[in-house]
């Protein structure tokens, strides 16, 4: 029974050396090859909602103007995209998000390999007074316009975002609640920027 144990042994030894690689362990991770740069032109956001604090443009200026999650992208500077957005003859003021033959032509002229735009379209926050607590409660919406210039295509689409804040001692504001909803739809916009890369 030994022998037979043995022998097993021996032939399962014999058979990982036969199949692993010279020089190389089994467990081995495979190897890292530099991650290519790209580049990508932010247009400047639109807030179509009637809440103009500053904090929303914090927020906003976090997740989405001064960078995306990744350390792949370079992005184009504003001054950049502001001139390539006149020549396109695109007007912010507008409040409309742009459509795709200013994105193309966006990206043309900066050689970006990425345009996005966003619409802060919705933000709506309510706050409900109990016998016992105060609740402040926020939904947003943000509208996007991604274009992946190898492919020529538009992407558009949807994020919403909820959060809420309560308290049993009065005093409670809307910031937290605010920043956290429009934190989470950005969130999750990135999400599905970087998918499309």
């Amino acid at each position: 029974m030994k022998k037979i144990l043995l022998l097993l042994v021996v032939f399962l030894l014999s058979m990982t050396t036969v199949f692993a690689q010279p020089g190389t362990s089994l467990l081995a991770e495979p190897s890292q090859t530099p991650d290519k740069e790209y580049t990508i032109a932010i247009i400047q956001y639109i807030n179509t909602t009637e809440e103009k604090q500053g904090y929303i443009n914090e927020v906003i200026q976090s997740k989405y103007t001064n960078g995306f999650p990744s350390k792949n992208l370079k992005i184009i500077s504003a001054a950049e995209v502001q001139i390539a957005l006149n020549n396109a003859g695109y007007d912010v003021s507008n409040n409309v998000l742009p459509e795709k033959d200013v994105l193309v032509a966006v990206a043309k002229e900066t050689k970006a390999d990425y345009v996005v735009a966003m619409e802060l379209s919705q933000l709506i926050t309510t706050k409900h007074v109990s016998f016992f607590s105060i609740k402040a409660e926020t939904k947003t919406k943000l509208n996007y316009k991604f274009y992946n210039t190898s492919k020529d295509k538009l992407t558009a689409f949807q994020t919403t975002g909820n959060s809420e804040n309560s308290s049993s001692f009065g005093g409670i504001g809307y910031k937290t609640p605010i920043t956290d909803a429009l934190s989470k739809a950005m969130d999750a916009a990135n999400i599905k920027i970087l998918s499309n890369l």
